[in-house]
């Protein structure tokens, strides 16, 4: 508000004749709820509000968000990777700065499988909910080989013990470095594509990259365009001898001189990448592979370093993000 303002005043000041129509987010109409956590394994995030808009991204649960409007159904967000976006009010556990707080400030557990149940007992029978990799949930406790569980919007329930871990122990000590990169991105071999897609039950090419790099404490950039001006540039001129396991290959097309960025991939080492194309996959540079890609090769742009450029803009750490 206080730098809308001061361009009202400015213009004003120079002889302008203005008339105020930008609306400031947060709304006022918010009130205190000007956060929320998700509340479900998985949430669509979409272009405008509405089931038949767009899908543009996707967030999991125990994810902090900003929220910035309210209308009818439909929430608009933002997510710690600074994406904003639409989702429904239903799957966003509403809260205040101070309620907030308390969600961070509670011991937590993160779950490690690509794939799970949340039960009603700590027993297999009955079910709560479903879970993906990275979902964060509060813990209540320990019985029987199971965790305890309190979701965002108060659901309880209870996982196994051997599929989670704790949350603060795991942001602090979790350090990314090239094989953890690849073995991360290797349990999603056959996960199926989807436009928006940023979940181990299925993904599109960046969000495939940066649920990945998540999972190794890295909060990376949506867009495979944003994710290409980040992190220490590889030289590739050459071919892929100065490439390492982790760093991220950018593809696309160049036209008047400027690149156009329109896929990612993980490298893997030895000329091959992994990358979700209709579904998650290995392909090579190198023409003398049965898995060499002629298309990728040709439309090869750039190359990036993620690991060792942790706090560079674009690059931040979960334990460092101030909402986690």
């Amino acid at each position: 508000p206080e730098l809308k303002q001061a361009v009202i005043d400015t213009l004003k000041k120079s002889g302008f004749i203005v008339r105020d129509s930008i609306l400031v987010l947060p709304g006022v109409s918010l009130g205190e709820y000007r956060y929320g956590v998700v509340s479900l394994s998985v949430i669509n995030l979409r272009r405008e509000p509405g089931h038949d808009a767009e899908l543009v991204s996707q967030t999991l649960m125990g994810t902090p968000v900003r929220v910035l409007k309210n209308e009818d159904y439909w929430l608009l967000i933002q997510t710690p990777d600074n994406y904003i976006s639409w989702t429904e009010k239903s799957s966003v556990q509403l809260m205040s700065e101070s309620d907030l707080k308390i969600w961070k400030d509670s011991p937590k557990l993160i779950y490690l499988n690509n794939s799970g149940w949340i039960y009603e007992s700590p027993d297999e029978k009955g079910y709560v909910g479903d879970l993906v990799a990275g979902c964060i949930m509060k813990n209540a406790g320990s019985l029987k080989g199971f965790a305890k569980v309190i979701l965002p919007d108060g659901r309880e329930g209870y996982v196994r013990s051997n599929t989670v871990k704790e949350f603060n122990k795991w942001k602090d000590n979790t350090i990314p470095h090239s094989e953890s990169v690849y073995k991360v991105a290797s349990t999603m071999m056959g996960v199926p594509y989807l436009w928006g897609g940023s979940s181990a039950k299925a993904v599109d090419c960046s969000g495939f990259v940066q649920s990945v790099y998540f999972m190794n404490g890295i909060i990376l950039s949506r867009d495979a365009s944003l994710q290409a001006m980040h992190g220490l540039p590889v030289d590739i001129s050459k071919g892929w001898n100065d490439l390492k396991e982790g760093d991220l290959l950018f593809f696309g097309s160049v036209r008047n001189l400027k690149h156009r960025v329109t896929h990612v991939a993980v490298y893997k080492g030895d000329g091959e990448f992994i990358h979700s194309a209709g579904r998650v996959m290995i392909n090579s540079l190198d023409s003398t592979r049965s898995n060499y890609s002629s298309y990728r090769k040709n439309s090869l742009l750039s190359a990036r370093r993620i690991i060792g450029a942790q706090g560079s803009k674009g690059i931040v750490a979960v334990k460092e993000h101030s909402w986690y």
